[in-house]
């Protein structure tokens, strides 16, 4: 799991290249998007911030980001949105919003084919949903 809170975080994970470079501009697109809208209030923190989920996280259990095992996780969550994003080079991910309150909104990017059938199924389900 990677979690963004900054631009000091996106140039990390560029350098590492830790990161499908497409994925990393979608993600860094969404990001300054972000900061557009937010302008002089920005701070990911006090707003919900980016979550890469990656293939060997437990979505079932992200209660170190809000999404406890007891209520299921993920699963258990009702996303505001999800999406389904071509990447490019057959590279396809998901963007799941998740609204905590009124002010705090977390989203998970998270590639296709990066987890179990029943969380794949979920996500294709949530898509079809929105």
């Amino acid at each position: 799991m990677r979690i963004i809170k900054t631009q000091q975080d996106l140039d990390v994970l560029r350098s590492a290249r830790a990161l499908p470079a497409e994925l990393l501009v979608e993600i860094e697109d969404y990001f300054l998007q972000l900061r557009d809208e937010l302008e002089d209030d920005f701070r990911l923190d006090e707003h919900g911030y980016i979550v890469i989920l990656e293939v060997r996280d437990n979505v079932r259990d992200l209660s170190n980001v809000g999404l406890n095992r007891k209520n299921g996780g993920l699963l258990g969550s009702l996303p505001e949105y999800v999406e389904l994003l071509d990447i490019g080079e057959g590279l396809q991910a998901y963007k799941i919003a998740v609204l905590y309150d009124n002010d705090y909104m977390m989203t998970f990017f998270t590639q296709a084919g990066a987890h179990d059938e029943e969380v794949e199924q979920w996500l294709k389900d949530q898509v079809e949903r929105n």
